[in-house]
């Protein structure tokens, strides 16, 4: 049983050769090893395929700047660190988007007011704005940071050491920490259509926790605290770049190590645990010509996950399905249903990246 790779698969295994290398780990008293395997995992919101140029807007500056000191009084917030945190989640944004390569993105200088209050959705921008946008910068669409507040809370403190004079104050250590948290929204505006795209607001925390003398604390606790919120900011921008575009993910699969009596399946093995897999392959292919059963369905399995490593999943699914259906290797029965929710997965990926 053979079959032949296609352009995708070759498409696929250039992925590892650039430098996204399987990792093998060896269970020794075992028949099996395991690999984990870069894997492009679909994105949650599909934007659409006509979409390939966002271009991103800050639309966080209040109208009233009364509305946001008050507002800062009310979360412990202060304006400016809030103005901070907003470019960070920008950050965030920009970078997970350009290193998916799915758009090509636009980080524009535009700031425009909201009239909602910190923390609330402000009505949508209109068309015309939408469109004079995206016209200037010649993007497909336009991604806006529509609302964003941030807030730190001390949860808790320690001390250590003894406390009876003012050096002994001052030489002991102090532990405190907190929660930095942002709250934010985006939508995405899509001027063809004149609709939009997403619209998706979210909480994100981060635990804080910083030690430290007396002097140190006062000294340095303002600037942690605005680090803790600054990085809350910024894994935000992340998290919601990840529900709009597709991304890598590893996974972990096994192949079987053990095939008595016969070179061909033991050469293959070897070569996997190098990393070649092109050369195991070609090995596997003729242990599973072998007249003992279990090693030629063991082969057929192996040879299931090396054309998933080449992307070629179709294929692979092939094997693990002989392996199973004509040799009774169980693992093969969970590993088709795991390459069939992949398939439908890659599908749905390279729809994406049209």
């Amino acid at each position: 049983m053979y079959f032949k790779t296609t352009n995708f698969g070759k498409i696929i295994s250039g992925v590892y050769s650039s430098g996204l290398l399987l990792i093998v780990i060896i269970v020794f008293g075992s028949c099996t090893r395991t690999v984990y395997v870069p894997v492009l995992q679909s994105a949650p919101v599909n934007i659409g395929s006509h979409i390939q140029v966002i271009a991103v807007v800050d639309r966080t500056t209040p109208e009233k700047p009364d509305e946001q000191n008050i507002g800062s009084v009310l979360t412990g917030s202060r304006p400016e660190l809030n103005r901070e945190a907003a470019q960070r989640a920008i950050d965030g944004l920009v970078r997970s988007l350009e290193s998916s390569n799915r758009y090509d993105v636009i980080r524009t200088a535009e700031r425009l007011t909201t009239p909602a209050s910190r923390g609330n959705w402000p009505s949508p921008l209109s068309w015309e704005e939408v469109e004079a946008i995206a016209l200037k910068y010649n993007s497909d669409a336009v991604l806006v940071l529509e609302s964003f507040s941030s807030e730190f809370i001390p949860t808790d403190g320690a001390t250590s050491g003894p406390a009876s004079g003012r050096g002994e104050i001052l030489g002991r250590r102090f532990f405190v920490g907190g929660v930095a948290g942002v709250k934010l929204g985006f939508r995405i505006y899509d001027p063809q259509y004149m609709a939009i795209s997403d619209e998706f607001m979210f909480d994100h925390k981060s635990r804080w926790e910083a030690e430290g003398n007396a002097i140190q604390m006062v000294v340095g606790g303002m600037i942690d605290y605005r680090q803790a919120v600054n990085e809350a900011g910024l894994q935000s921008g992340i998290i919601y770049a990840e529900r709009i575009s597709p991304r890598w993910l590893r996974l972990n699969r096994e192949f079987f190590t053990k095939g008595r009596w016969n070179r061909d399946f033991k050469v293959g093995v070897r070569r996997a645990t190098v990393n070649d897999w092109e050369g195991a392959r070609e090995a596997w292919h003729e242990s599973a010509n072998s007249r003992r059963r279990k090693v030629a369905g063991r082969s057929a399995y192996n040879l299931a996950l090396m054309y998933e490593i080449l992307g070629e999943l179709d294929v692979a699914r092939e094997w693990a399905q002989y392996s199973y259906t004509d040799y009774g290797i169980r693992k093969a029965r969970s590993y088709v249903r795991k390459l069939e929710n992949r398939i439908r997965q890659q599908r749905i990926a390279e729809e994406q990246f049209r």
